[in-house]
């Protein structure tokens, strides 16, 4: 086992610790030259696991980070063939294989019981990310394009195409995903979680070429990624198979800065919104209405776990304190909620639906006075020691998610050090719950202080109400289409056999 302090292969040893609770030892290093990090987490299973994960912030709607994803996977200097993902997929034995643009990363994971396998797949994943070919016609393909409606003929109507292009559309489509969108756009105005890191389609074909080979050279540099290993490969393998396929004679680049907070607003948003439906739905009681605060930052994991309990306690079920109310108003049919905690702080949102438009004042007024019932009157002891025996439980599963157990562990360690916190935090469970579990005994009030804190004495709150409208997917497809018209109005004989052409 390398100690602290250690060197291999130019790697220095900055953390290395057991964590009996996962029945693991976890190992921190930096290499030296780059900048680069590695961390691996060895443990007794033979499904090893590698993610290669990179910080990427969007500065508008466009989708760049998600085309990039796409297009990085399309052909390199050492697999240039069209499709190297799909072609290894027949070849392989892996029981896993992905590539995932979050808000604010991008990762390309992948796992395999079989060594040679697994470093097969690692070969082609770190030429993929560092050497791609990032041809234009890629980009056209993945991302977005012009075509005529009849391909060889220019008299057709234009119209755009693209991979990510037609995914966002059709993501879009479905109302919860518009409200999603709508929620950050409306909690994060000032940083990149304001944006739409997969794209808007109005906002896509504004990409350019030039855009996307500045994003790749500026955050998928080797010494901004993460290497993070799992399983029972020693690590010295790893370290030799990086540092000769990634790391050879590469220079240090300047760390990333960390995402700034967002600054707290001095007055609480409401909007009213719409999204589209197909003219012969009924649209009564379709209205989506969301309430949603911002809170803690994720660094912060005492509290982040104590909101977990509360958004147990208060939304789990149909008998939870906060939910029956909601639900025996018969203001709404149906009531959920969600704790986001895998961006720089966390925002809690409940939803309804099911709902009137002229019902949001009456049910937001609900649902202040029932948080401050609870908060005054206090919260039962067996609802928190239930809800913490089952949260504890959950997150000593190997496999919750049915993804390999290596994937957990990067979402719950690797993400929290890309957001400049401890990777040791990620990975407590039953430390973590007995420090929770202290500190309701020492301040039995401390949940129902969070409330007050977080829920009802907090400013930056955000109200949405989400219309259906017959008539929003015909002004989109008119604003696309009177777009479109003008491009095609001005091409010139040259630009039109482009287009064809390619």
């Amino acid at each position: 086992m390398l100690a602290v302090g250690s060197k291999y292969r130019g790697f220095i040893v900055t953390k290395s610790f057991e964590v009996p609770e996962l029945e693991c030892h976890l190992t921190q290093l930096t290499h030296e030259e780059s900048g680069a990090e590695v961390l691996h987490v060895k443990a007794s299973d033979p499904e090893n696991f590698f993610c290669l994960s990179f910080r990427t912030l969007p500065s508008s709607s466009n989708g760049v980070a998600h085309i990039l994803e796409h297009t990085v996977l399309t052909g390199s200097d050492k697999f240039p063939v069209k499709d190297p993902f799909f072609s290894m997929s027949r070849r392989s034995v892996n029981t896993f294989m992905n590539a995932l643009t979050g808000a604010d990363f991008t990762c390309y994971p992948a796992s395999s019981q079989v060594e040679q396998d697994f470093y097969n797949l690692l070969s082609v994943y770190l030429d993929a990310v560092f050497h791609p070919r990032l041809q234009k016609l890629s980009f056209a393909q993945e991302g977005h394009r012009l075509e005529f409606a009849t391909p060889h003929d220019p008299s057709t109507p234009l119209e755009y195409k693209g991979i990510v292009y037609n995914e966002m559309k059709g993501a879009l489509s479905s109302p919860m995903a518009r409200l999603n969108e709508a929620i950050s756009a409306a909690l994060f105005p000032n940083t990149p979680y304001g944006f739409n890191s997969g794209g808007d389609p109005r906002e896509i074909p504004n990409l350019s070429y030039e855009e996307l080979l500045l994003f790749h050279r500026t955050y998928y540099h080797p010494s901004k990624c993460l290497f993070f290993f799992y399983g029972d490969i020693p690590l010295e393998k790893h370290l030799d198979f990086i540092d000769k396929e990634a790391l050879q004679g590469v220079q240090k680049e300047p760390r990333l800065p960390p995402i700034p907070l967002q600054p707290r607003f001095t007055k609480e948003i409401r909007q009213e919104l719409f999204y589209p439906v197909e003219s012969e739905e009924k649209n009564e009681e379709k209205i989506l209405i969301s309430f949603s605060w911002l809170t803690v930052p994720i660094l912060s994991q005492l509290e982040v776990l104590a909101l977990t309990i509360l958004d147990s306690v208060l939304m789990d079920t149909d008998a939870s304190l906060l939910k029956r109310e909601l639900l025996n108003s018969g203001l709404c049919k149906q009531a959920n909620s969600a704790l986001e905690t895998e961006s720089a702080e966390v925002p809690f949102t409940i939803v309804l639906k099911g709902c009137k438009s002229q019902d949001a004042d009456t049910l937001e007024t609900l649902i202040r006075s029932t948080l401050d019932r609870i908060a005054k009157n206090g919260i039962p002891e067996s609802l928190i020691e239930s809800a913490l025996h089952q949260l504890e439980l959950d997150r000593t599963e190997i496999n919750p998610d049915g993804g390999p157990f290596g994937l957990s562990l990067f979402a719950r360690c690797a993400l929290i050090k890309q957001h400049g916190g401890k990777v040791e935090d990620g990975l407590r469970i039953h430390s973590l719950f007995k420090e929770l579990r202290d500190t309701l005994s020492e301040e039995p009030r401390f949940l129902c202080d969070l409330i007050v804190k977080y829920l009802l004495k907090n400013s930056h709150f955000v109200r949405i109400v989400m219309i259906p409208s017959q008539e929003l997917a015909k002004e989109e497809e008119q604003e696309e289409r009177s777009r479109l018209d003008a491009i095609q109005k001005s091409l010139t004989e040259d630009e039109k056999k482009r287009i064809i052409t390619t």
